[in-house]
């Protein structure tokens, strides 16, 4: 039966799952994350658009990218337990 939802109705917990380890992060990391990935800016245009270097971003989203990796597998691992 649930294949006759829609994609998007079956894919809703994973999608509420990344929108809750998303908010969890420190604004800055989050929003660096929202101009590179979701934007679609590079790291040289979103440090321009925070007005902060290069590495500054890099860092920011090797810090966020490694914080949702830990929230996403901690969450996933309780999910798969529960």
């Amino acid at each position: 039966m649930s294949a006759r939802l829609p994609a998007r109705v079956r894919q809703l917990p994973e999608r509420v799952l990344i929108a809750a380890a998303l908010e969890a992060l420190p604004e800055s990391d989050r929003l660096v994350l929202t101009l590179c990935l979701l934007e679609g800016l590079s790291t040289l245009e979103a440090a321009g658009a925070l007005q902060v270097g290069e590495r500054e971003v890099e860092q920011r989203m090797a810090t966020a990218m490694g914080a949702l990796t830990l929230e996403l597998g901690v969450r996933s691992t309780l999910r798969r337990a529960a």
